[in-house]
C-alpha cells in the first residue's frame, strides 16, 4: 500500500514544472522521466536541439535551483517528501532508491509516478542521491554526512569479510561488523536493521541461496559455473551425494535459469580438487578429510601416517571415515601381498620394498 496520493504527486509536480520556460520544462521532463518513466540522457537531450550536453546540464542545474524555491508552496511535494525522509530515518540514514518507491509508492518500477517522487526528493536542501555505480546501488542518504558514512562502514565491513574469508550467517556477519567497530549510519550498534539497508544498497556484499553471506564476487555467494554450485549443495546437505542427486539438488536449488546436466556434473566435479570421489558415483568435499585415490591408496597412507601396524579393525574404521566403500572392498585391498604383510600379531603394516 501506498504512503502517499500518487496521483495527486504527478499533478503537483506537472504544476510545478509549467513555471519553467517550454525548453527548460521539456529538458527537465526528459532527465527525469516525468513524461513516461523514461529517464533520458545529457548528451541524447542535447543532440535533439542541437547543444552540448553541458549546457543541457547547466540548465537541469539552473531549473532545479528556481523549482526548489518553489517546492516548499505544494502540500503534496511536502508530504511526499515527509514520507521518503521519515522512511530514510528508520532504515538508519539511508535507503534503496528502488526500496524507498516500494514503500512510498507501493511499486518500485520505472513509472512517471517514481520519476515523480524522485524528482520531487531532488529539490530538497539535504537530501543526497548516489547514481547506480559499479559498488552500490543507486540511494538515498538524510544528508552529506550519512551518505560518507554509510559508504566508509560498507568499506571496512567488506575488508573485515575479506579477513574472516568465508561465508558466514545473519548473526555471525552482524558480529564481524561489531568487532570491526562499524555501526549504524545514525550511530546505533550495528543491527539486523542496518544490515538489511547495507545488503540492499551494497553490490560488494551478498546473499546465496540458503541464506549465508559474504563478498558477493565469491563463489559460494554467487556460483558461476556447476561446480561451484555443486560444492554449495554438497555442503548444505552435509553428506557425500551421488553425482545424479547433485544434479537434481542443483536444478531444485534455482540459481538460474540453467539446467544442468547428470553427466556434465560427473564430468566437472572429477577434475576439482575440492571434490573427492569416495564410491561408485559418490562425491564429497575434500575439506571433510575425503581421501582421492584408491582403496589401496587410502590405506597405504593411513599406514605410513601412524608408522606402525594396525589391525584390521582398525584400518576398517579409518578408511571408513575418509571413504564411503564396503568393508569387504577393504579387506579384499588388505590382501595385496606386493603391498601389505601381516606381523605375529596379525595386524597389517607395508611392506618393506
Amino acid at each position: 500500500m501506498a504512503l502517499i496520493d500518487v496521483k495527486q504527486l504527478t499533478k503537483a509536480i506537472a504544476g510545478l514544472i509549467k513555471e519553467l520556460t517550454p525548453r527548460n520544462r521539456d529538458i527537465v521532463s526528459r532527465r527525469f522521466g516525468l513524461k513516461n518513466g523514461a529517464h533520458e540522457t545529457l548528451e541524447a537531450i542535447g543532440k535533439s536541439y542541437g547543444i552540448t550536453r553541458e549546457r543541457v546540464r547547466q540548465i537541469e542545474e539552473f531549473s532545479l535551483a528556481q523549482l526548489t524555491k518553489a517546492a516548499p508552496e505544494s502540500k503534496e511535494l511536502v508530504r511526499a517528501l515527509a514520507a521518503a525522509k521519515d522512511l530514510i530515518t528508520r532504515e538508519g540514514g539511508v535507503v534503496r532508491e528502488r526500496a524507498m518507491f516500494r514503500t512510498v509508492t507501493g511499486s518500485d518500477k520505472d513509472s512517471v509516478a517514481n520519476a515523480s517522487l524522485a524528482f520531487a526528493l531532488s529539490l530538497d536542501r539535504e537530501l543526497v542521491r548516489t547514481s547506480e555505480n559499479d559498488r552500490f546501488h543507486a540511494f538515498w542518504a538524510l544528508d552529506k554526512g550519512s551518505k560518507e558514512s554509510f559508504v566508509e562502514r560498507v568499506t571496512t565491513l567488506a575488508s573485515a569479510l575479506r579477513e574472516h574469508n568465508t561465508v558466514t550467517d545473519q548473526a555471525g556477519l552482524i558480529a564481524i561488523a561489531q568487532t570491526a567497530g562499524v555501526n549504524g549510519v545514525d550511530g546505533t550498534k550495528f543491527s539486523e536493521r542496518h544490515l538489511t539497508s547495507l545488503l540492499e544498497v551494497s553490490k560488494e556484499l551478498g546473499r546465496n541461496i540458503f541464506g549465508e553471506l559474504g563478498l558477493a564476487h565469491w563463489s559460494q555467494i554467487r556460483p558461476k559455473g556447476v561446480r561451484d554450485k555443486a560444492y554449495l549443495v554438497i555442503k548444505k546437505s552435509g553428506n557425500a551425494q551421488h553425482f545424479s542427486d547433485i544434479a537434481k539438488l542443483i536444478n531444485q536449488a534455482k540459481f538460474d535459469q540453467k539446467k544442468t546436466n547428470v553427466q556434465t556434473v560427473h564430468n566437472e566435479l572429477i577434475k576439482d580438487d575440492r571434490f573427492v570421489l569416495v564410491g561408485r558415483g559418490m562425491y564429497a568435499l575434500a575439506e571433510w578429510g575425503y581421501k582421492s585415490g584408491t582403496v589401496r591408496d587410502v590405506l597405504t597412507d593411513i599406514l605410513k601416517a601412524h608408522g606402525k601396524s594396525l589391525s584390521r579393525a582398525e584400518l576398517i574404521a579409518k578408511v571408513k571415515d575418509v571413504r564411503l566403500v564396503k568393508e569387504n572392498t577393504i579387506l579384499l585391498n588388505l590382501q595385496d601381498s606386493s603391498a601389505f604383510t601381516r606381523d605375529a600379531n596379525g595386524n597389517y603394516q607395508l611392506r618393506r620394498k
